[in-house]
């Protein structure tokens, strides 16, 4: 039994001596259904982020032309 006994420790010490049964469908599903939903709401925001600002780039007027500077005097 002592043999026995040591295994069981190491193995424990390993694996744990925890079971955890499987969820149940419904519960794996919802949470798979919470996921799905988050990341499309993710990807809707950055949609309209990026067609807020695409379309303010598009109808944003033409810039100015640069103003040339002299810094120092000609020879």
């Amino acid at each position: 039994m002592d043999v026995d006994e040591e295994l069981k420790k190491r193995l424990d010490a390993v694996v744990g001596d925890r079971y955890d049964p499987p969820r149940p469908l419904a519960a794996r599903a919802a949470g798979w259904v919470a996921a799905a939903a988050l990341a499309v709401v993710a990807a809707a925001v950055v949609m309209g982020v990026l067609h807020k600002y695409m379309t303010q780039a598009e109808t944003a007027p033409a810039p100015r032309k640069p103003v040339p500077v002299t810094i120092l005097p000609p020879r």
